[in-house]
């Protein structure tokens, strides 16, 4: 099973993430997000950081959370390559994500992301193959 995969669309870019639990899918979704803004292969665990979302169900808790990291690069200027994430009751996430601050003589931004979008946004669990898949187009 792959963890995501980086689809074409007009404008913008598709990720359709993959996870055996909740907490796999949006862990993998922060790897396929960031790695469509660098090479995500060359961020070094050297620091940690946590976040904490909210939102109304697990959907709109997805797509927050992809937002939330949106806004942590924005903001803090750090690549992420690794995600813990917790749910409770499909509305709160407490994530730990591990990397590194930008920095232009070892990273290349690839693409600027500006939001995610709930444009053809689609979030079910597979019974018969037990898989978790999020597809979202990433505004970029």
């Amino acid at each position: 099973m792959n963890s995501f995969e980086l689809v074409e669309h007009t404008a913008d870019i598709g990720l359709i993430a993959y996870g055996k639990t909740k907490e796999e899918l949006f862990e993998n979704a922060g790897k396929g997000l960031f790695s469509i803004i660098t090479d995500i292969d060359k961020i070094s665990e050297v620091e940690g950081f946590e976040i904490l979302v909210t939102g109304e169900d697990l959907e709109d808790l997805f797509i927050r959370w992809l937002n939330e990291l949106i806004y942590f690069w924005e903001v803090n200027r750090v690549l992420a390559c690794r995600f813990e994430v917790s749910i409770k009751d499909d509305t709160f996430l407490e994530a730990k994500i591990s990397g590194e601050r930008f920095d232009h003589k070892k990273h290349t931004i690839e693409h600027g992301v500006k939001a995610v979008t709930y444009y053809d946004f689609k979030l079910e669990y597979n019974h018969i193959n037990k898989i978790w898949t999020a597809k979202v187009i990433i505004d970029v």
